[in-house]
Order: structure tokens, then sequence, then C-alpha cells
């Protein structure tokens, strides 16, 4: 065994501890290299192909952070690189580290890499020392009086190790011009505490000394906690902070450049191979427009798209250009391997690192957050914006606290308002093709979220039921709160406000926000709701969970049943002739209570029949409902229009205190309410 191999067992008396700073600097490396993460420098073989700018693209960015580099006068000396998975982050890291090595500036590196282990924040400084040891002249006899003094120093907390074998060591050397320390993929650290203790030392250790010969640049996804310390107003983080977005001009222009730029890469190697025109070019323009637009932006689903045409096990380019095209527009996609593949991937290692008890409240937040997407163009009544953030966790019964815990970890993927916004401000996907993801049980697998399906049968995936469950409960005492001409109306009554507080998983202080709030939720779920009623007219049988669902919801709630009776007659979206009995809505009567409802009919309109499924022509009535949740309604054909009444056996409960500020117009001459259109 090597002589050098023996500080593995670290103590005084061991010989290093007396001969280490006599010993040839590769001594002092080896010991180094013994402990850090391999495969993180940015040459490295574990990570080959390093993923680079593609030539002509981010050349803003680039500019900026290389007048950076060599600035004499440098505002800052930090800088945080920002954005979404899959904007290009590493890229640019590579390019720019790259550059700043051929200029001999570079100190260290370290590319992140959970998925491969390279994420072990114990080793990170240990790895950042060996690389400041083989390209920082002078560095290695100080490290090597340090690890001399200290034997143990390499398995001692990170923290010590940072001061002992960056900070002491790099004070010495502080007449040297500056070199650029490089940590990219910092969100992939293995604990947030740990990411969050980087920032501080390198934060803390700027704010005190200046003269270091270190700039440092971080690269990260905007995580909620590193968000969070980068925006603290009791701890300034004194650095230049630079979002990479996905959707803008630039990054359009850039991914267009990279698009076309590897077509032309295949074109030339392919040659005669390939369906040219009558002029020579491959591929078709509408082709290159269609993956420029669906790319939008994300520099990763350019990737993973060309790399799929550009397939050397099937040397294929024009059939799997064709199989791209085919599933960008939703089409039969041929081949035994997905285009998004790689693309799907990438997102299951996001949602894989997210915990189960997270993942069940964030499945239901998706949910309802995409909901409106899903149905804009079928069903007239929802459409405009997505809800709130907080609306929507009202419906959910969600409370601040849950949303941003569950959320904390998708920050690369959705923009997440902070509180001081979410009651106005929706959650955004970043890319669009997050959304396919989730919505495509395929690709997502276990991550799918479910929704409703309707195709001569219909299927409730599980996350759409959850929706509807949760959101019922929040119904109880604010489903009334459209009527309400003006929040301000509850504003001055304290039982009105606490009852809103109480009833609210997400209140505010201010008692027309917490209205607002709820109104803005309980119009959301009407349109929902509906969508699932109008499955009931067309299928007879339905989903047990779902049923279960509609037989627990009390339709005696005025304004809410007022609107969707209404809604039931219009033609997009629930036609009357497409009406099947079953067990929610019939026209036998099962119980005391369909009978005392009947009863009532006909002492308004003894001449009314039964109404007859599949004739939309001729008055009748039907019962609506589950026991006592149950409601008549009547149908009344004039000259080819048709409108609806409906018959209620409840007065309106107590435990909604807002309808003492309504003006209801009641019958209550015999205890019935007979409530019209």
């Amino acid at each position: 065994m090597p002589w050098f191999k023996e500080r593995l067992v670290w103590h005084p008396s061991h010989r290093i501890h007396s001969r280490l700073t006599d010993l040839p600097i590769i001594i002092v490396l080896d010991i180094l290299c013994e402990e850090m993460t391999p495969g993180a420098d940015l040459d490295s073989a574990a990570r080959w192909p390093q993923p680079l700018c593609y030539p002509g693209t981010r050349i803003r960015l680039q500019t900026k952070i290389y007048e950076w580099f060599f600035s004499d006068i440098r505002h800052w000396n930090f800088l945080w690189l920002n954005g979404p998975a899959g904007v290009g982050k590493s890229a640019v890291a590579q390019t720019v580290a790259e550059y700043a090595l051929e200029n001999d500036i570079l100190g260290a590196v370290y590319f992140f890499s959970r998925p491969n282990g390279r994420n072990k924040y114990t080793e990170v400084f240990i790895t950042l020392a060996y690389q400041l040891g083989v390209r920082f002249p002078g560095y290695q006899p100080l490290v090597g009086a340090k690890l001399a003094a200290e034997p143990d120093l390499l398995t001692k907390a990170p923290r010590i190790q940072f001061r002992k074998l960056i900070v002491e060591p790099l004070l010495s050397l502080s007449h040297e011009r500056k070199r650029v320390i490089m940590l990219d993929g910092l969100d992939e650290c293995d604990d947030e505490d740990n990411q969050l203790e980087i920032i501080e030392l390198i934060n803390d250790l700027l704010r005190s000394n200046t003269s270091l010969p270190i700039i440092w640049m971080v690269c990260s996804r905007p995580e909620s906690h590193l968000k969070r310390i980068f925006a603290r107003s009791d701890y300034a983080v004194r650095c230049w902070r630079e979002f990479l977005p996905i959707d803008s001009e630039e990054s359009r222009n850039d991914t267009e450049i990279f698009i076309r730029g590897r077509f032309d890469e295949i074109h030339e190697r392919y040659g005669e191979c390939l369906e040219e025109d009558a002029e020579g070019s491959w591929p078709p323009e509408t082709g290159i427009k269609r993956i420029v637009e669906k790319a939008s932006g994300l520099f990763v689903l350019a990737d993973t798209l060309l790399r799929h045409i550009d397939d050397p096990k099937t040397r294929n380019p024009d059939r799997r250009l064709s199989e791209v095209l085919a599933f960008l527009e939703h089409s039969h996609v041929i081949g035994s391997q997905s285009p998004m593949h790689d693309l799907d991937l990438f997102y299951t290692l996001i949602l894989s690192d997210i915990p189960v008890e997270d993942w069940l409240i964030i499945r239901q937040i998706l949910v309802a957050s995409t909901f409106r997407a899903h149905r804009e163009k079928d069903f007239v009544s929802n459409r405009g914006d997505p809800l709130a953030v907080q609306p929507m966790c009202n419906l959910l019964g969600i409370s601040r606290a849950k949303f941003y815990i569950a959320m904390r970890r998708l920050h690369s993927v959705v923009y997440i308002p902070e509180p001081s916004d979410a009651a106005e401000t929706p959650l955004h996907f970043f890319h669009a093709t997050f959304l396919d993801y989730l919505t495509d049980p395929n690709r997502a697998g276990r991550f799918f979220i479910g929704r409703l399906l309707t195709d001569l049968y219909i299927t409730v995936a599980t996350g759409l039921r959850d929706f509807v469950l949760s959101g019922l409960r929040c119904l109880g005492s604010n489903m009334v709160l459209p009527l309400i001409r003006e929040p301000k109306e509850v504003e001055g009554d304290e039982e009105i406000s606490r009852t809103l507080r109480a009833a609210l998983s997400w209140s505010s202080k201010d008692a027309r926000a917490n209205c607002t709030s709820a109104w803005a939720a309980v119009r959301y779920f009407r349109p929902f709701l509906l969508e699932l009623l109008s499955t009931l007219l067309e299928h007879s049988e339905l989903d047990d969970d779902l049923l279960n669902v509609l037989c627990g919801f009390d339709f005696n709630i005025i304004p809410f049943t007022t609107q969707m009776i209404d809604d039931m007659a219009h033609p997009y979206l629930s036609p009357l002739n497409k009406l099947r009995p079953s067990s929610l809505i019939r026209t036998q009567c099962i119980s005391e209570w369909d009978r005392a409802l009947l009863s009532k009919i006909m002492e308004r309109d003894p001449n009314m029949k039964p109404f007859e499924f599949g004739d939309s022509s001729k008055n009748g009535f039907f019962l609506f409902g589950n026991g006592t949740n149950s409601i008549a309604v009547r149908v009344h054909v004039m000259l080819g229009m048709i409108s609806f009444s409906y018959v209620s056996h409840k007065r309106p409960p107590k435990v909604w205190p807002v309808l003492q500020h309504i003006s209801l117009s009641q019958d209550d001459s015999d205890g019935y309410t007979d409530w019209g259109p």
C-alpha cells in the first residue's frame, strides 16, 4: 500500500503529520482527491458530453458575465444565476467556466447532480480545495500546512473546512487577480439547510472581506427557500441576480437558432438520405416553425426533440421528424419510444423528489389550477382566467402553510406567487409541456393528475374525485356569497366576518378580502359541478365515487341551483334531450321527501306530467338529487323555447348568515319554497 494511503487513519502521531509540509505537492492533492466528489469538475468524463451554449445563443448573457469577470470596478463579487428547469443554466455555466479556464481565471467548479451522487455537502469544499490546488499557484503549500496542522480537518464540519481550506489560504494570496469559483445546480445539494448555509458562508465572507482573490457564481433553480434568503430584508445578500426566463423573446430567438442549426447539422450528415425539396432544402419550413413554436424558449424540449430526430440507432431523420410532428399535433406516434421520452424523465425526476404526503396536496392543487384549461373549449360558462392561489386553496380546504410547504419543490416548473400576491395571482406553468406531461397517463405514470374524460363512457380520475370531495367541504356557509353585490356589505358585520374567517382555510385579516376570496372560489366551482352534471345527462352508469359526490351535494342551495338550472338548458352545456334517468334524475318517487316535492308540484300545476326522457318538446317534471338533498325540476316548453323552475323543500339554513343581507322572495304559506329562475 502506498504510504500516503495510510493517512485514511488520521492521528496526530501519524507520520503524515510530521512530514506533510515537506512532501511534493502531488501528495497533498492525492489526499484531497481521496475525499472529494469525483465527476464534479469542468472536464470530467462522468459528465460527458457536457452541456454547452449553442453557437450564437445566450450572447447577451455571456457577454455580461465575461465583462463581470474582468471588470476593474465590480459592484458585486457574487452572481446568482437562476431560472426554471430546462432553460439552459448548466449550459451557460459550462460555457462561461470553459471561457474562464481558457483565460486562466477559473478557480474551481462544482456541478451538482442528485441522480449521479454529486450532491454531498460534506465533500463540496474538499472538492473545491483540490481544484484550487491544481489551478491556483501558491495555494497548494498553504492548504498542505492546514492539513499538517489539523490531520482530521477533512472530517470536520463543512463550515470549518470552508474557513480552513478556502478562506484562510486564499487570504494569503489577496494580491492575486480575481478567479471565479462556480457552483452549478445548488438546489440539488443534499439538504435545503446545507444549500442555505453555502449562500450564508459566501455572503458573510464577502461582507467581511473583499480582498479575497475569488468571485462566486452560483446557478440554481428558483426554489422557494433560495428565493427567500436572497429576498430577506434583515440579511442582505449582496449579489448580482440574473433570472434566465423561458418564454422571453430572447429565449425564443435563441432556441430557434439552436433548432435551425441542429437541423443543418443533420442535413449535412445524412445528405442524400433525406427527402429534400426541389431547392435541396430540408426539413420543410413548416416543420421547423412547428418545433420552434412548441419549444417556446425551453431548451431542454428543443434538445429532446432534435435528439429524437437525430437518433443514431434508427438513422432515419425523415421518419423521426414525422413522428415528432405527429406527436406535437396529438396524433398517433409511430415508433416504440415517444419523442418526449427524455423530457418526461426530466419531469419525473423533479416530481420524484416530492414526499408522498406533499404530492397528495399538490395533485389537488394542480387539478384545480388546470380545470379551466381542460374544459374551456367545451363549456362556455367556464371561460376566463384561472382561479388565484388563495381562493383556490379556500376551495380545496388547504391552508397557506400547507400550500407553500407542499409546493416548495415545484418552483423550477411552476411560478408560485408570494403570499402578498396570492389573492389575485394564479399558478403559472413555465412551459406548457409540463401540463401536457401531467395530463397524459402514459407519460406521467404515477404523477398523472387526472381529468374528466367522456366518450362513450365516463372515467373519473382520482385527482378529480379528490378535487370535488374537497371542494364540497368548503361550500357550506359560503355558497350564497355570489348574491352579495358589494363585499363592503359584510365589512362591518363582526358575526359574518368571524364566520368567514372560520370557514376559510386561508383567510385574511381584511373582511372584504375574505368575502372576495370565498366568492371567487364558489363562482369557480359552479361550472366544475355543472361539468359533472352534464356527464350525468349523457350517461346512466356513473363512477361510484362521482355518484357519491353528487349524492352528497345539497341542490337546495338557492342561488347556486337557480344558475345551475338555467345552465342545464344551454345548448353548449347540457342539451336537455340527452337527459337519461338514473338514481339522481328520476320521475318516480322513492321516498317521502320525493312525495312531498311531487305534492307541491301538483298543488301548483295539477296537469304536470313526468318528463319524457329523450323528448324535450313537452312539459314535464323530474326529481333531481338524493334524499333530502333533492329538488323537483319543472320543464316548460312554449313556442320552442325551454325554461325551468324548481321546487325546494327546505328553508335557507341559519348557518348561512350572509342571507340576512339578501332580500329573498319566499312563499311561507305552507312551509314549502318555490324558487323560479
